[in-house]
């Protein structure tokens, strides 16, 4: 950040509870940390708003279970995405904080990614990889330039 700009810009997306927990406590951190108000822009749910945060929709609009129910919902999960990708874009964010739903948040990381090779994209918290894909790490490197971890152990898998 120059020191022209006096806000740091942040685009953070969270898809469930849990993320939006983690978001809203790193939006407090974060504010604690700058000298001046942070600028949000992102996805998420009653903790991140009461951080700061206008969503740009109701966040429960990614919990969808089951495959009927991802067809039935696929062109409005397009939609967001899309929706997201765009507002990310203008708002020019010096860094983009994704957290869980990797369905949705991967998604939009690529394409911010592909609009925007210079700006920071995290993802904080990765479950999606030990926990579950594995495999989605060496794809991540294309599009994620940092990692934040809980678990200690956590850093070692992603770097492998």
């Amino acid at each position: 950040m120059t020191k022209a700009r006096q806000k740091l810009k942040l685009a953070i997306i969270a898809g469930e509870p849990s993320g939006d927990l983690l978001g809203a406590d790193l939006i407090a951190a974060l504010g604690m940390h700058v000298e001046h108000p942070l600028e949000l822009v992102g996805v998420g749910g009653d903790a991140m708003k009461a951080a700061g945060l206008k969503s740009l929709f109701d966040y429960h609009d990614l919990s969808i279970i089951g495959i009927s129910a991802i067809v039935a919902q696929l062109p409005k999960l397009i939609m967001h995405i899309r929706r997201t990708t765009r507002a990310i874009i203008a708002a020019q964010p010096d860094v983009l904080v994704i957290i869980d739903s990797p369905a949705f948040t991967h998604r939009v990381a690529r394409n911010i990614r592909k609009a925007m090779p210079n700006v920071l994209i995290v993802n904080y918290v990765c479950p999606t990889v030990w926990a579950w894909k594995p495999e989605r790490a060496p794809a991540m490197t294309g599009y994620i330039d940092h990692v934040l971890s809980v678990f200690p152990f956590e850093a070692e898998l992603v770097a492998r």
